[in-house]
């Protein structure tokens, strides 16, 4: 791709975050620098040993000289997870809200960085910030994290509106609605480019709000003779405040478990964000020891993520509680979608357990969603009157039906695109670029990144099993003792060890047949071997061929 840009003109190039749900990671190209919006990371849906999912920053590397900088919208990971990675390879400064940045700090810390040294500079709503040739202007708005933020970025094609992830809940916990007044004076000046938050496009109208979430979930508490777990996403500092007040009111304690809402708790505390006082919280060791009915036990792990919290509840494997019949588990989250099907083995693993579970299915008001309803999204729309417009934050599903909305409204210019796809902005109009390098790094869980080719043999291995073949040949190429063959994950080999003799068996035949002693051995070996894998289990797989020679 070319950047000679001209003046006056805008690229938008989405590394992550348009069509599919996290790893937000939208740049800004005009002729005189690129400004990077959100950095985050998603996971995996199947355990193959992958801890994230964060963009592919190919082409931001190679433009590095002109990356003026990113501007985080708020703290939630799929918007700040990834600012480690790039960070290790980008020497850039970072704005964001005080607490986004807090959590990205802690993030940068263990990823080995000194925080203290490098360049985070903090985004007050109101404020204006100059990042490089852009000025970003942060805008208050509510979301279920505290401190979430619009962005109007001035840019040499115009006011460009990024809403990030926002709603129009009009009381919010924290006392800090959408700033409407401020849109709309920005809709008078003229949006020329509107980027707006596609998640929640399927649900038409607003379902409840925060405070009617904290009324349910309290006559829920009062009404649960025993202990109390509430499941919720640790980021939510929203539902936290209300958790907390309703903890006071009710005579409970609360406990904390799980690392991450621990940390959320902490740095929301650390910037001013959470005012529970000491004497609420109290420590997990205790808790098994507790009266149940004096104790209000906080959790994290609502997408069943393994060795969660609300997991190792769910299995029995928790260090800290055993939850036992008669106690209640309330659900106050909604499984992200593709993450229905774990959700709902956990689910039933707690039944199991002899608790009471509630979810929203049962009591819709236990959970309300931080993102846009349709009906908020037309609004936004109205509020901001863009001449373009273009859906972030979705699958492709979600940014059609956002884009729909748009034209309804008459907006001139709607485009939709996904990773990798471009747009050029003239100020006016919406026109098909070229396309960039784009992709997911995938992330292990010791922190290295995995190879396409790597990660490509870990699904194989989990869908069909290695076997391994160790034989021993002497100096004359022939074969000195019969071949061992082992297997993992193959059925109808595991558990038999006749049929892997047989295996073995196979493999000999071959090698004492063969006609010239230069042959590739391994390669030989490796398609005897599966062939008969393949005759007896039906399946393919991995084979490891190794041959000591004497």
């Amino acid at each position: 791709m070319t950047d000679d840009l001209p003046r006056g003109a805008l690229r938008l190039v989405p590394l992550g975050g348009l069509g599919e749900i996290g790893r937000n990671c939208l740049c800004l190209e005009q002729s005189d620098g690129i400004l990077v919006v959100d950095c985050g990371t998603s996971f995996p849906q199947e355990d193959v040993g992958i801890d994230v999912l964060h963009a592919d920053f190919q082409w931001l590397l190679q433009r590095r000289h002109r990356v003026a900088g990113v501007f985080l919208t708020h703290g939630h990971e799929d918007h700040i997870g990834g600012l480690p990675f790039l960070l290790d390879e980008l020497d850039v400064p970072v704005w964001g809200p005080p607490h986004a940045l807090g959590l990205a700090s802690r993030r940068l810390a263990e990823h080995g960085f000194a925080v203290e040294e490098l360049p985070l500079h903090p985004a007050l709503a109101g404020r204006h910030h100059e990042v490089g040739p852009f000025t970003v202007e942060s805008i208050r708005v509510s979301h279920s994290i505290c401190e979430a933020s619009a962005l109007a970025i001035r840019t040499q094609a115009g006011l460009v509106l990024h809403t990030g992830d926002f709603n129009f809940d009009d009381a919010p916990p924290d006392g800090e609605p959408i700033d409407v007044e401020r849109l709309q004076e920005l809709g008078r000046e003229g949006v020329a480019l509107l980027l707006s938050d596609s998640t929640n496009t399927d649900t038409p109208v607003p379902v409840g709000n925060e405070r009617a979430v904290g009324d349910a979930l309290e006559a829920l508490v009062l009404d649960a003779p025993r202990r109390v777990v509430i499941a919720l996403f640790a980021s939510n500092i929203q539902r936290l405040l209300l958790v907390g007040q309703l903890a006071q009111r009710t005579g409970r304690k609360i406990c904390l478990l799980g690392r991450s809402l621990q940390t959320q708790v902490d740095n929301a505390r650390a910037v001013g964000r959470l005012h529970w006082p000491s004497s609420l919280l109290v420590d997990a060791e205790t808790l098994q020891d507790r009266p149940p009915e004096e104790v209000l036990v906080l959790c994290g792990g609502t997408q069943a993520e393994r060795n969660s919290a609300l997991r190792r509840l769910a299995s029995g494997n928790s260090r800290w509680l055993q939850l036992e019949e008669g106690d209640l588990v309330i659900l106050s989250s909604r499984p992200i979608p593709g993450n229905e099907r774990p959700v709902a083995e956990m689910r039933c693993e707690l039944l199991r357990r002899k608790v009471r579970v509630v979810s929203r299915e049962q009591v819709p008001a236990i959970h309300a969603s931080g993102h846009a309803s349709r009906l908020e999204q037309r609004r936004m729309i109205e509020l901001t009157r863009p001449r373009a417009f273009m859906p972030v934050h979705g699958t492709l599903h979600h940014l059609l039906g956002h884009a729909a909305v748009a034209r309804e409204l008459g907006v001139a210019s709607v485009e939709v695109i996904e990773d990798g796809s471009t747009l050029l902005f003239d100020g006016h109009r919406l026109l098909p670029g070229e396309p960039v390098p784009a992709g997911r790094i995938a992330i292990a869980l010791g922190g290295e990144p995995i190879s396409d080719g790597e990660l490509r043999q870990r699904y194989e291995l989990g869908r069909n099993g290695i076997a391994t073949v160790s034989l021993v040949m002497n100096g004359s190429g022939e074969v000195s003792s019969p071949p061992l063959v082992t297997t993992r994950g193959v059925p109808g080999l595991d558990e038999d060890e006749g049929a892997r003799r047989a295996v073995a068996r196979e493999v000999a035949i071959v090698l004492k047949h063969r006609r010239r002693y230069d042959e590739d051995v391994e390669e030989l070996v490796r398609r005897a071997a599966r062939r008969e894998i393949v005759e007896r289990s039906g399946v393919r797989p991995v084979v490891e061929v190794h041959v000591h020679r004497l």
